[in-house]
């Protein structure tokens, strides 16, 4: 399968995954009744909490970058 195949397969199941997951939760009814719990639950954590998701965050892309893309040449 070729890198654009590839990159596009993936792309169509990221796109099922999300619908698969959110679609039910958000009905066309009330869609502030799913929303709004996870908008208040994300804004009521200290920066701290943000400070630490970032820190994994770019350990883990330094990590991918550092060790595993090197040997893809």
């Amino acid at each position: 399968m070729a890198v654009a195949e590839r990159d596009a397969f993936d792309l169509v199941l990221v796109a099922v995954a999300l619908v698969l997951v959110v679609g039910p939760s958000v009905t066309a009814s009330n869609p502030t009744a799913a929303v709004g719990p996870v908008v208040s639950a994300v804004a009521s954590l200290g920066p701290v909490a943000y400070l630490v998701g970032f820190a994994i965050s770019g350990f883990l892309f330094m990590a991918y970058a550092m060790l595993y893309l090197p040997t893809t040449q």
